[in-house]
């Protein structure tokens, strides 16, 4: 692997991503590991069409039942990624849900037990993450306050918000309700950092997911990351908002 990753001028670890399937690869990339494979006639040319057609209908991954193939390559990007951007103003942010919020939100959406137990167990997993990468979840108030599994549940989930706030690696940012619209009404998104390659996207939908990787699809996430900066409640400001919304006692 490192002889064709010098040939390639890439790092180890996008080629290992690559091949082992964890990110697409465009067709130029094929293209330049075939050559150094020397792979030549229908073979190549069958698989510069699959590479072409990678982000076609057919990348969009339909849930079943238990944890589908994209969110275990989200869970392998979010440990190589050198920072997470997550913006979810519907529901917590899948990194920062206790286990029983996150049970309840999969009960509310009509999930079957067998994808409430895998997708929950998933989010645990791929909770280790924090402390070691930096993330910056955006919400909305309205999350705050939606009483998600009941009382009890919720204030617990708030608590949980204020204490992965103290870590120095977890940034909250808060979009009030007296600052209106706001461009996280856009859909909810996670924007990875890589040091070694290009941010990639990841957006879920309720029963399908798709990852975004080329720069034109990437970038206007990136564009909406900064504007919600601009109107967002810095971190201070945030936690000071979650703590006014638990219950005392």
């Amino acid at each position: 692997m490192t002889e064709v990753a010098d040939k390639l001028a890439w790092s180890q670890s996008t080629l290992s991503r690559i091949e082992t399937g964890v990110r697409s690869a465009s067709a130029e990339e094929v293209s330049a590991l075939l050559a150094v494979y020397q792979v030549t006639g229908e073979h190549r040319d069958a698989l510069l069409k699959m590479a072409r057609d990678v982000d076609r209908p057919n990348w969009l991954e339909t849930r079943q039942s238990g944890v589908p193939y994209q969110v275990r390559t989200l869970a392998q990007y979010e440990k190589e990624a050198t920072r997470i951007i997550e913006c979810s103003t519907t529901t917590m942010p899948c990194l920062l849900q206790t286990p029983s919020y996150a049970r309840a939100a999969l009960v509310a959406v009509g999930a079957s037990t067998a994808e409430i137990e895998a997708s929950a167990e998933a989010r645990l997993e791929r909770q280790k993450v924090l402390g070691r990468k930096k993330l910056i979840a955006y919400l909305d108030e309205g999350a705050l306050r939606r009483q998600i599994g009941g009382a009890r549940i919720m204030a617990n989930q708030l608590r949980h918000l204020v204490s992965m706030a103290q870590r120095p690696s977890v940034e909250l940012r808060v979009f009030p309700f007296d600052v209106g619209g706001h461009p996280g009404m856009s859909g909810a998104y996670a924007l990875l950092d890589f040091a070694d390659g290009p941010p990639v996207v990841r957006l879920e939908h309720q029963r399908s997911g798709v990852f975004l990787h080329r720069p034109a699809d990437v970038e206007p996430y990136v564009q909406v990351t900064l504007r919600s900066n601009a109107v967002a409640l810095d971190p201070a400001r945030s936690v000071r908002l979650i703590e006014s919304l638990v219950p005392s006692g």
